[in-house]
């Protein structure tokens, strides 16, 4: 397939698959730069897609009503498919023992433990005393009440380096077949088994967005690989892992960079 044929030739609309944190969300926000490139590229007839590990509820409040509306999410690392407004359409929650077996593994532990509900982030413990704009509200709870709620994810917030490569190999023994463990720069992220991004998107592309054209994918980390590997085009930023670099087709400074090299690719007039 001719990477350079557009859209509007084929009739069908080309899919800019985004991660978020990293890629097009920095410091809790989007850049103003990034914000009105992808506007210009929903403009233009394409599909724009989230793929995150984000929850509902975060996306909810750092995608802000100002930015442009995206067509599709895949939030949790590809357990949950919604809509642009965030209404879910596909969902795949935890397996209900889990959780107390997570808790009881890493209580002792310098990170701080987190869990979601479809609509809520909570914070079970914080024994580092910071936090990550990658969760930026959560309310606190006790383990013994989430234990009992339906999660979608059980992000563990590991601030140093040691001790996040130790437990990715302790906590992946204890999830087993039940979850998968994500890395996600200081986050391990346990999400439902079945779920990872490339997973969650190739569903998406099957079967809500089956006529589709090209896929582009642009993301940083290490649970971006999975995504990528299903894309046409999977694009890094210039600060990915070595790993993530080495898994796509070329780097770029920005999320503005590339969608301003695509539209200017299908529109002569948009070329300097």
């Amino acid at each position: 397939m001719d990477p350079q044929l557009s859209a509007a030739s084929r009739g069908r609309p080309d899919v800019l698959v985004c991660d978020l944190d990293g890629t097009i969300v920095f410091d809790g926000e989007v850049p103003s730069e990034d914000a009105a490139a992808l506007r210009a590229w929903t403009e233009a007839g394409n599909l724009l897609v989230l793929d995150t590990g984000k929850s509902v509820d975060a996306i909810r409040r750092v995608w802000t009503a100002d930015l442009p509306r995206p067509d599709y999410v895949i939030a949790f690392t590809g357990a949950v498919i919604t809509d642009g407004d965030l209404v879910p359409l596909s969902v795949r929650s935890h397996d209900p023992t889990l959780f107390r077996e997570v808790f009881r593994t890493v209580r002792d532990e310098a990170l701080a433990l987190y869990a979601s509900t479809i609509e809520r982030d909570y914070e079970v413990f914080n024994r580092v005393g910071t936090h990550s704009m990658i969760l930026p509200a959560f309310a606190p709870a006790d383990a013994d009440w989430i234990a009992d709620q339906e999660l979608f994810g059980i992000p563990v917030f590991v601030p140093d380096d040691d001790d996040r490569d130790r437990l990715t190999g302790a906590l992946t023994g204890l999830v087993g077949d039940r979850g998968v463990l994500h890395r996600n720069q200081t986050f391990l992220d346990i999400v439902p088994a079945g779920a990872t991004k490339g997973l969650g998107l190739r569903r998406l592309l099957t079967d809500l967005v089956a006529d589709h054209g090209q896929v582009w994918t642009i993301g940083d980390s290490w649970n971006d690989l999975s995504m990528h590997a299903e894309a046409d085009h999977p694009i890094a930023l210039a600060h990915s892992p070595a790993e993530v670099l080495a898994a796509c087709e070329r780097a770029v400074g920005s999320t503005h960079e590339l969608v301003d090299q695509l539209l200017a690719s299908t529109d002569p007039g948009r070329q300097g």
